[in-house]
Parts: C-alpha cells; structure tokens; sequence
C-alpha cells in the first residue's frame, strides 16, 4: 500500500496542476505533505513528499487503488 505520493499523482487525484501541488506545500497552504529543498536533498530540484493518510484527510475520503494505481 503507498503511503507516499508525489506532485503528479496528487494533481492527478485532486484535479489541479502539479505546480498548484508544490506552490500550496511549498508556501504551507496545504498541510498534508512537505517540500525538502534541494539544499539538503543534493538535487536540482525540491523534492515533495505527500502523505496519503493526510491527503484522505484534507479531501474527507480513502483514496482508492485505483486512484494510486493509475499511471502518471
């Protein structure tokens, strides 16, 4: 079971852009994930963590397999 997602599913999930997704975790909008900067990730980009438990929370419902099956 995935406990954690990533911008393009929770976009796909929530039905905004994944650029929505990370401006709403980055500026601490939305609650239900974190942004890791780049700095201490070594990469060139943030890196985003989503937390699905929070994620059903935030929307008032489980996701379903399908909804984390689904290919980005």
């Amino acid at each position: 079971m995935k406990e954690i997602l990533k911008p393009p599913e929770t976009a796909r999930i929530l039905g905004v852009s994944q650029q929505k997704v990370r401006e709403h975790i980055r500026h601490g909008i939305w609650k239900f994930g974190e942004c890791i900067p780049k700095e201490l990730t070594g990469k060139k980009t943030d890196e985003f963590n989503i937390y699905r438990a929070q994620l059903e929370a935030h929307i008032k419902r489980p996701l379903t397999e399908e909804e984390l099956s689904h290919d980005t």
